[in-house]
């Protein structure tokens, strides 16, 4: 999956594409269900300190602080803070503290459409959210925002951001999938 091109863009070849454009010192913040879940497995950081997520039991919504706070900390490092639409959904209010402070970072949302990962079957009431579009929401605040369609998009995309010397969004359409911990689930079920 992570070579598909698909589309809408799976989250693994959306991770596969970032492993490839990400500085190897990058400080790497990760939120969300379902996307945090396959950044875990498919992105690696080389460094202490260069990971930051909630962990496997923390609450959504705190990728985009934390990135804040490394930025704050290592303003010379590369910071990317991969959300997934919920998650971002939750505090995009603190764009407007990154750009306040002219932190140029970028924010990659991996946007399925619905809170919460997709379950095979299963019906979830209020999952199914539209399509944000977090790209105008970042311009709209004064940064950069990218909507991003098509995998070949998205490394011009994230090169743009970083020429953008801004904070930036890059808002991907992505494949609703199940999630790697919920088919886990259901596979010791059967």
């Amino acid at each position: 999956l992570e070579n598909s091109n698909q589309l809408p863009i799976h989250p693994l070849r959306l991770c596969k594409d970032l492993r490839e454009f990400m500085d190897r010192d990058a400080i790497l913040s990760v939120d969300g269900n379902e996307i945090l879940h396959y950044g875990r497995q498919s992105l690696p950081t080389f460094y202490p300190g260069h990971r930051i997520n909630s962990g496997p039991t923390g609450c959504m919504g705190v990728g985009l602080p934390y990135a804040i706070g490394a930025k704050i900390a290592k303003p010379d490092k590369q910071v990317i803070s991969l959300h997934g639409d919920g998650s971002l959904g939750m505090n995009i209010q603190d764009f407007d503290t990154a750009v306040r402070f002219s932190l140029p970072m970028i924010i990659v949302v991996s946007n399925n459409e619905g809170w919460t990962a997709r379950t095979e079957g299963i019906r979830k009431p209020g999952r199914e959210l539209g399509f944000t579009r977090f790209d105008l929401i970042a311009e709209a605040l004064g940064g950069y925002g990218e909507l991003v369609t098509k995998r070949e998009q998205l490394i011009p995309a994230l090169k743009r951001a970083i020429e953008s010397g801004k904070t930036a969004c890059i808002n991907v359409k992505a494949k609703g999938v199940i999630s790697p911990i919920v088919a886990a689930v259901s596979d010791k079920r059967d």
